[in-house]
């Protein structure tokens, strides 16, 4: 499901906190959060699927890493590496996981956002898996390949990625994915 908020604000709607919270981060995404949020998530599986823990953990990767490469906002760090900005929401429920991860982006890249994220909602398993392989063909560097981790995510999770984006201000806007992952 996509959306595109009508609202200028900074994307996430108070009402995901109703449901029960697992985690919330915001803030720089570095290799540091990636170790301590992932070893958080391998605790789960105390509670739940090893299989469905191991499919949270992967999508927790690639959205996360989203964060980090493609966000609007960074922060520089002590070693002068420059890494994004965003946010982390983990909930559980009897029968699933639901992840939520946000940042900003350029309004420039909005729409090609969008459709690629339409077009992966649109496909089937093999479709999604014969787009991947075609996507990883493409010559390093060429446009578009940068969105072969939703390509992962939507295949690991085997639902659909509900996007949403709310307008920040003239250059930037808020940049949401969530997605289920069946336990």
């Amino acid at each position: 499901m996509m959306k595109m908020s009508d609202e200028r604000n900074t994307g996430f709607d108070t009402r995901m906190f109703e449901e029960e919270v697992k985690l919330t981060y915001k803030g720089p995404i570095d290799e540091r959060i990636l170790s301590s949020i992932g070893d958080y998530i391998s605790t789960m599986e105390k509670f739940a699927d090893a299989t469905s823990v191991k499919k949270l953990f992967k999508i927790f990767l690639e959205l996360a890493q989203n964060i980090s490469f493609y966000s609007a906002v960074k922060v520089k760090m002590n070693d002068n590496r420059e890494i994004g900005m965003g946010t982390l929401v983990l909930k559980e429920f009897d029968d699933s996981f639901f992840l939520l991860t946000g940042n900003p982006v350029m309004n420039d890249n909005i729409i090609s956002i969008l459709e690629k994220s339409e077009y992966i909602n649109s496909l089937d398993r093999e479709s999604l898996r014969q787009y991947k392989r075609d996507e990883r063909r493409r010559p390093q560097g060429e446009k578009g390949n940068a969105h072969i981790g939703l390509i992962t995510v939507a295949l690991t999770a085997s639902n659909p990625l509900d996007v949403e984006v709310s307008p920040i201000d003239d250059d930037k806007s808020f940049f949401s994915i969530g997605v289920k992952i069946d336990k």
